[in-house]
């Protein structure tokens, strides 16, 4: 096997309690090929700042989620699958597979390891590096021995949330929150995967539909519906511009006319800015590309360019600002890609709440009252803050636009200081809205959890079976609030319980939508 070229790409890359931007992975290259078994060795180092694993307290860690994408020649990205043994790692480094299909016996064609889990294998806090090398199954790729390949090793931070139960809805007046019927100031106790039925019984699970936008008040609500009682890991983050600028640029010209909203079509394109449409940044969307384009069907080269000097991926060029403007399609065709999975309302608020009892109308750090950002600093860059050492939400706000994904972690604070939910997860209240899947409609309700697949079709949309349907978007819903959303108003949920869009779809991808995934616990 020939390599031609190495590529090392960062997705997120946001360290949890400090300001800057630490993920890093180096000395990318093949090693160790094996002509007779079709298999070579993918090696790296990762490492981020802050890393954490404890077993007191949340009892979870942080980890990254890797991947790698190859090419042969000048032919298409495409997903390596990686065996489930033989991988190698430092002694202070877990490695942890992600199949395909979790609970199913490993298989190499039908259902591959598509990525793995990298943590600190015992407990403690601090920088983290570690090196790793990952089995990489090409012949079952179809790629020959003496291929010319190029690969990228992508690495997305997470953070594991353990098996357990917990509650949703708060006992709060959140528009459409859920409670245990009959009493509204009852939030109700999520106890396994089993179905859930939902209903004006008594225990039931249930909730108030009064803004038209909260579901069909409707069951059951199945047992493979994901319930958020199993372990999964979460991503870090929201999507950044970085992470969806790199998807972008693995993507054919066909795919990527699809998965941003300029005319990049033809060899002229007089709005650069791609996802705003616009020739100037809009509400902080700073995704750009060149105003002459290859000729068909060579794939546009895409790069972020805040201080528009049309010189791409700066260090102030907000590489780490949290993606806005993403249709669900968008936000669903970076989840197939990478591997992962929406996630679903009940693990969205397992992810704010953790284990906790609820506190009624309470924010993702776990109580109700909040600082906004009025003004930051360092504008762009990597160590972007807030200049309120209080601040722990964008709402309402005065930059006009979302912030640094991880931009309210503080070294030594409590989670009202950073923002953050149980389990490490940032920017769940504010910044930009997410979606989840529905349980307020059939179409969300038949969600099984399935992963992607790390291929998307090829006009660039997802094609994972039961998802919500990345063009009609039924069964999606959004959570979370925005930077653009009023702290307490129904209209625009920023409360974790907040449902007022819980079963409503917006598919434009405004200047406030943004998103996040998961991914099932081996």
């Amino acid at each position: 096997m020939k390599i031609i070229l190495l590529f090392i790409m960062l997705t997120l890359s946001q360290a949890t309690w400090v300001f800057s931007n630490n993920v890093q992975v180096s000395n990318v290259h093949l090693t160790g090929q094996n002509t007779t078994d079709d298999f070579t060795m993918v090696n790296f180092y990762v490492g981020w700042e802050n890393s954490w694993r404890y077993t007191n307290g949340p009892a979870n860690w942080d980890a990254v989620w890797v991947f790698v994408k190859y090419r042969i020649g000048a032919g298409p990205w495409l997903h390596a699958s990686l065996n489930n043994t033989g991988h190698i790692a430092d002694s202070w480094v877990t490695l942890e597979n992600g199949l395909l299909m979790p609970g199913i016996p490993f298989n190499s064609t039908t259902n591959p390891v598509l990525g793995v889990f990298i943590y600190r294998n015992s407990s403690g806090t601090g920088s983290f590096l570690g090196g790793a090398q990952l089995r990489w199954n090409y012949g079952i790729n179809g790629v020959a021995d003496n291929a010319q390949v190029d690969i990228k090793v992508f690495a997305i931070e997470m953070v594991y949330v353990p098996q357990g139960s917990f509650y949703v809805g708060s006992g709060g007046t959140e528009s459409g929150a859920f409670y245990k019927y009959p009493t509204t100031t009852v939030p109700y106790n999520i106890t396994s995967e089993s179905a859930i039925q939902v209903s004006t019984s008594t225990d039931n699970l249930y909730y108030p539909n009064t803004t038209g936008d909260s579901g069909d008040q409707s069951g059951p609500i199945p047992a493979a519906y994901p319930k958020g009682f199993n372990s999964f890991y979460a991503m870090k983050y929201e999507i950044s511009q970085q992470g969806y600028v790199d998807f972008l640029n693995t993507l054919s010209r066909q795919q990527q006319i699809t998965r941003v909203r300029s005319n990049i079509s033809s060899t002229n394109v007089t709005a650069t800015y791609v996802m705003s449409m616009s020739n100037t940044i809009t509400y902080r969307n700073v995704i750009r590309c060149r105003s002459v384009l290859p000729a068909l069907p060579a794939p546009v080269l895409f790069y972020c360019d805040f201080n528009t000097n049309n010189v791409g991926d700066e260090a102030g060029d907000g590489l780490n600002i949290a993606c806005n403007y993403l249709k669900w399609s968008d936000q669903a065709a970076y989840l197939d890609w990478a591997g992962l999975r929406p996630l679903s309302e009940f693990e969205y608020e397992k992810s704010g709440r953790g284990n906790q009892f609820p506190i009624a109308n309470e924010f993702a750090w776990g109580n109700n009252y909040f600082y906004r950002v009025i003004t930051f600093s360092n504008s762009g860059f990597a160590n972007e803050v807030s200049s309120d050492p209080f601040s722990n939400i964008t709402v309402n706000d005065g930059q006009n636009g979302p912030i640094r994904c991880g931009a309210f972690s503080k070294i030594s604070t409590d989670r009202t200081q950073s923002g953050s939910g149980y389990y490490g997860s940032m920017e769940l209240s504010g910044n930009v809205s997410e979606r989840c899947v529905s349980v307020g409609n059939s179409a969300g309700r038949l969600y099984t959890g399935k992963h992607g697949d790390g291929l998307i079709d090829v006009n660039g949309n997802a094609n994972v079976e039961l998802w919500p349907n990345p063009l009609t978007g039924d069964g999606v819903a959004n959570r979370g609030g925005s930077f653009y959303s009023s702290p307490f108003g129904n209209q625009f949920p920023v409360l974790l319980s907040d449902r007022g869009w819980g079963a409503v779809f917006f598919g434009s991808g405004d200047l406030s939508d943004g998103g996040r995934g998961c991914r099932t616990a081996q």
